[in-house]
């Protein structure tokens, strides 16, 4: 059992056009390995509401299963790192957020953005977006908390991959094919719960 901070429950945020389930078998696996791992999921997902409007959803969901005071570690996968990081930044997330996790997130944008349907939170997601330099524009949140970027070099839905972190801040690279099989990938669950176990005030990278 890799948990240091039992006490602490760990919110898994999935990614665009996904819901909880996408998640499930992550969950299960912290949980074994000691975890507290909540599972949420603000809809839709199919990128007609903003990811600012997600984020708010979020707080909501965030409040009713864990009360508004508890501290807890983030996790997010694709664009549930992007909510994520606006809950964090924009709506106060900051207090409550210890460690924060993501996993092949378009921190940087996706030129992949641009084939996909215009809706908001795909333009969102496109690099240079207004919403990505505002979110990128102060980071002082990020020196906050605990903050790790999983990615890898083989990505086909965040292009470039390197786009999957933030140049300067922790990075972790994994060698696993398949955005969308990531969260599936033995290797990739241990990494993740390794990070999650690091000590209070240890940098992630």
């Amino acid at each position: 059992m890799l948990i240091s901070d039992s006490a602490r429950p760990v919110v898994l945020v999935p990614g665009y056009r996904d819901n909880q389930h996408k998640l499930t078998a992550l969950a299960a696996y912290l949980r074994r390995q000691g975890f507290d791992a909540r599972l949420l999921s603000p809809q839709p997902s199919d990128g007609s509401a903003g990811i600012d409007a997600l984020a708010a959803r979020l707080a909501g969901q965030i409040d009713a299963e864990l009360g508004p005071d508890r501290p807890f570690d983030y996790f997010g996968f694709s664009m549930g790192g992007l909510i994520g990081r606006y809950y964090l930044q924009r709506l106060g997330g900051v207090q409550r957020i210890r460690r924060f996790v993501t996993l092949a997130t378009p921190h940087l944008g996706s030129w992949s953005a641009y084939g996909i349907r215009r809706a908001p939170a795909i333009e969102q997601m496109r690099p240079h977006s207004a919403f990505l330099q505002a979110l990128n524009g102060d980071l002082t949140a990020l020196d906050q908390v605990q903050f790790a970027a999983l990615w890898t070099p083989f990505d086909l839905s965040v292009t470039p991959a390197r786009h999957a972190y933030l140049p300067g801040r922790p990075a972790w690279r994994l060698l696993s094919p398949f955005h969308g099989l990531l969260v599936y990938d033995p290797t990739v669950q241990r990494a993740i719960a390794h990070i999650l176990a690091a000590p209070a005030g240890e940098p992630l990278g």
